[in-house]
């Protein structure tokens, strides 16, 4: 009773009542700050994910456009082998293989050359063939729109339309000179010089129902090659009709296509021409995003703007509830806190008998320990006792051997484990055990790598305890036991990629119970939080209960009563429980009661939504319970201010904080909310005491540019945000981005509100679409994209450093044969076969991918020709070896050329494709070196 009297008199008196309002103000001022800026965080954090859903949409509308352009161009490519290849093609043969690669095609036709002098008898011959009347015409007016056509007029040589095959039921201008267009005899010109596929200017189309299509001509030269002659006499011209209206549409759901404004631009010459713009306006938005890809001689720019739908679909009311919800938690903490400090006097006595009991807890834990460490040493584990007096270290024969060391090799000196240690680790290791004798840490508990003798390193799991004091207190004797957790390490790494992010998500959530069912209210999603709240086990609960087990059935009756009431017709308890999300599309959050399994009741906040597949379809329903029965209750005990508080801030997803750095350099957390254990694995108290816990565990990688982040917000007070990779105990590597406001405090030191959440799911979708853009998805080897961009990087690196690149390209001997005598499911099976055969056989650093259709292509870094042909050998007798079953031995043909100073991607692979072509003249399943 003296000390508060000594109190009043030196330093003045403050009546409780008065206290408590002040704690009252200085609680609402806090917590408005508070919410203040997590609302402007999580506007900033919304505006973002906005900006990445319109990337993704628009990477994955742009990337099927582009795909589809390039697809065109390659099934012309096929057609043109097809002539090439074939002594004789008549009107049947080319329908018959020209129908299977129409697909989105608009037609794909067959320009013969004809010369003047044989004009009369091609006419003649092709009416005997069947077409009556057959002439060759030209457009009556060619600067027009008009597509009448005429016999056309004297010209060298002509290119009618003689084979055309389309979806539509065209009128076929059969005998249609490709000449005709004026524009196009330069393009003509140029295909037949360079030998190359060209593409025309936007033209109109032929059969079109629609007068205003236009779509795109691409064509190619067919030569007659023989193996003494590679490129031959010219024989016409194979060309693809292309509607660009079906290109850009066909495929495409109607959300998707509403999502967007899509413009596809011809940027060739000095102005720009629309070909394509979709008919749904742009919604009036800063987001943008433009690709420009170049595909053979045209270079074409894809325009992709939100629209008003986009918009709207992902409006977000996030900011309002938080809002709303900081009102209300700072009006809870201020009466809380109120009522805390009227009571003070009770809770000051609850905190000295709780210490005194944690003391004697802990008392009895050290000695349990102490038995614990003195019999591991007969469980296998390697078992250390460190007598710092004589500064000498016992190791047991468990501990060298489970490292690969006989008795002898290890000495007695701290050093025969130190210089042991993985240096990234040591550091960590020695502050952690320095830590345990400061009596910051109750024991010593580390995981680090340690050298074995045959120089691998393995993952040790460290642990000990001081066991001796002198007078001073100071540690005389400590003793631990370490264990190889390689195999768990490995296995955490496993299970992490098997189980993937969800079930991460959903059994880290200890504090909601989360069950998700089928429309029949099966339970298909049981996690530990529901586990803990309703009773169940997790194989009780899956596939065996169902959702009405789970409710109070007198409660359930009234509501259902009551909605009968409203509708005028009887309502199911299922109906009941979930009337929002089935019948007004949107969640629902009420309380209901729920029954345990031993059969008490337990008041809950229950949340419900909809789960749906990929086209909308409601499949299920996911409930996200609380239990809220402790909210309803006012504990004058210190513990249920820390579970209220927690509580509260564990309805926030994420980590609210508040981060000080000193003008000494010194930082600390004045505030972590309760979600850092799950997020970050680490206790808010210990954080507050130590503010460098979360530095540790920042990714090495990351650390340098996270430290430069903050340090420039603090010079500039602007705000910062950072994506960081982190490296947890039990998680294992997590991906976190934290957001935060910065405010410059009287005494010169910078504090920032910030939040931070885990976004691994977000990093790993996006791997996964990196992943799918670059793979061919048949054969699972790298694509045409992936394979033309890593080759200009090589062409690149060699124009700066001398070296060495070679290609092999390959194709598959008479695979035509083989889809139509097998079937396309034993194609594609010869496909997946070679691919695998090959992908065993070449380097880690070739790029190995499947061009399209039957052809395939090694990129070979570092390589020479004389190299590069020894593997194209190898390959060529690994496939001869090799039969697939059902079909035999499937051969190939190989190509193999040596790039040269000078040269571009283009022309590299045109050189080794006319290997391949001479390789297919000389008689297949052979190798031909292109030597340029």
């Amino acid at each position: 009773m003296k000390r508060p009297n000594a109190f009043k008199k030196n330093r003045g008196y403050i009546d409780p009542a008065t206290a408590g309002w002040m704690t009252i103000g200085a609680s609402l001022i806090v917590g408005a700050l508070i919410t203040v800026a997590v609302s402007i965080v999580t506007r900033h954090f919304y505006e973002q994910q906005l900006q990445e859903r319109f990337e993704l949409a628009a990477v994955e509308r742009a990337s099927l456009a582009r795909e589809r352009l390039i697809d065109q161009t390659q099934r012309l490519d096929a057609l043109r082998r097809f002539f090439v290849f074939s002594e004789d093609v008549d009107r049947r043969s080319f329908e018959g293989y020209s129908e299977p690669l129409l697909n989105d095609t608009f037609a794909l036709t067959w320009y013969p050359r004809i010369e003047a002098s044989a004009r009369d008898a091609f006419e003649a011959a092709v009416r005997q063939d069947g077409v009556a009347d057959f002439r060759i015409r030209e457009l009556a007016d060619p600067e027009g729109d008009d597509l009448a056509l005429r016999p056309a007029g004297e010209r060298a040589e002509y290119f009618p339309l003689l084979y055309s095959v389309s979806h539509q039921a065209p009128r076929r201008p059969l005998g249609f000179d490709l000449l005709s267009y004026g524009s196009l005899q330069p393009l003509l010109d140029r295909a037949r010089t360079e030998n190359r596929t060209i593409i025309s200017e936007s033209i109109a189309l032929f059969g079109s129902r629609r007068p205003q299509d236009r779509g795109l001509l691409i064509f190619a030269p067919v030569y007659n090659a023989t193996p003494s002659s590679p490129s031959g006499a010219l024989q016409g011209y194979v060309g693809a009709l292309v509607s660009l209206q079906s290109l850009m549409e066909s495929g495409i759901s109607d959300k998707s296509r509403h999502n967007l404004m899509v413009e596809l631009l011809d940027v060739t010459g000095d102005s720009p021409q629309s070909l394509y713009r979709s008919e749904d306006l742009a919604a009036h938005s800063e987001m943008r995003y433009a690709l420009q890809f170049p595909l053979d001689n045209r270079l074409f720019e894809l325009r992709i703007q939100p629209t008003d739908l986009f918009m709207q679909a992902n409006q977000s009311p996030l900011v309002i509830w938080v809002v709303l919800f900081g009102i209300v938690l700072t009006l809870l903490i201020s009466a809380f806190l109120y009522s805390l400090v009227n009571q003070r006097q009770r809770a000051l006595a609850l905190v000295t008998e709780r210490t005194a009991d944690l003391r004697a807890r802990e008392q009895e834990l050290a000695a349990s320990e102490r038995r614990w460490s003195f019999a591991l040493d007969g469980s296998g584990d390697g078992v250390w006792d460190w007598d710092m007096r004589t500064d000498t270290m016992f190791f047991s024969g468990a501990w060298k051997s489970g490292l690969g060391y006989a008795e002898e090799d290890i000495g007695s000196g701290l050093d025969e484990w130190s210089k042991r240690v993985h240096p990234d680790d040591l550091p960590r290791a020695v502050d952690t055990l320095q830590r345990h004798f400061d009596g910051e840490l109750p024991s010593y508990l580390c995981e680090y790598r340690m050298l074995r003798r045959d120089g691998t390193w393995a993952w040790i799991l460290d642990r000990g305890k001081v066991v001796e004091r002198d007078a001073e207190g100071k540690p005389t004797r400590a003793i631990g036991t370490h264990s190889d957790v390689s195999w768990r390490k490995a296995a955490e790494l496993e299970l992490a990629r098997a189980h993937g992010q969800l079930s991460g998500l959903l059994d880290a959530a200890t504090q909601v119970s989360i069950v998700a069912t089928d429309m029949q209210g099966q339970v298909m999603t049981f996690n530990v939080g529901a586990q803990r709240m309703l009773g169940y086990s997790a194989q009780e609960a899956v596939g065996q209960l169902s959702v009405l087990q789970l409710h109070d059935p007198e409660e359930l009756q009234r509501r259902a009563e009551e909605l009968g009431q409203q509708l005028g017709r009887p309502v199911e308890p299922l109906e009941a429980i979930a009337f929002e999300v089935l019948r007004e599309n949107r969640h629902d959050e009420r309380e209901w009661t729920f029954v345990r399994r031993d059969g008490s009741r337990l008041t809950v906040n229950l949340v419900l939504t909809g789960i749906r597949d990929e086209a909308g379809t409601l499949v299920g329903i996911l409930g996200i319970a609380t239990d809220i029965t402790e909210r309803r209750r006012v504990r004058a005990a210190l513990e249920a201010r820390d579970q209220l508080l927690e509580k509260l801030s564990s309805r926030v997803p994420g980590v609210i904080y508040q981060y000080q750095l000193n003008p000494d350099g010194t930082a600390s957390y004045p505030y972590v909310s309760a979600g850092i254990r799950e997020v970050y694995e680490i206790e808010p108290e210990a954080l507050r005491r130590d503010a460098s816990l979360i530095h540790e565990r920042v990714h090495p990688d990351d650390r340098a540019r996270v430290d430069e982040s903050i340090q420039r917000s603090a010079e500039r007070l602007s705000f910062w945000t950072e994506d960081y990779r982190a490296l947890l105990p039990g998680k294992g590597l997590r991906w976190f981005r934290a957001e935060a406001l910065p405010e410059r405090l009287a005494d010169g030191a910078v504090l920032w509100h910030g939040y931070l959440s885990d976004i691994t799911g977000l990093k790993l979708v996006e791997q996964e679409l990196r992943e799918l853009s670059i793979t061919d998805s048949l054969t699972g080897v790298y694509n045409r994209r992936y394979f033309q961009q890593q080759l200009e990087i090589q062409i690149v690196r060699l124009q700066r450093h001398p070296g060495a690149l070679s290609v092999v390209m390959l194709d598959i001997d008479r695979f035509k044969q083989i889809n139509d005598q097998f079937g396309h499911g034993t194609g594609d099976l010869v496909l997946k076969r070679i691919s695998q055969r090959i992908g065993q056989r070449v380097r880690r650093s070739d790029v190995f991918c499947r061009l399209g259709g039957e052809e395939f292509a090694v990129l070979c870094p570092d390589t020479d020709l004389q190299q590069a042909e020894i593997l194209a050998r190898a390959l060529l007798e690994e496939l001869r070896r090799d039969p697939v079953e059902g079909v035999g031995v499937a051969t190939a043909s190989f190509g193999v050329a040596l790039w040269q100073a000078g040269e571009d991607a283009d022309a590299l692979l045109r050189r080794a494709d006319a290997g391949v072509y001479a390789a297919k003249q000389a008689g297949r399943d052979r190798v031909v070196v292109n030597y340029g």
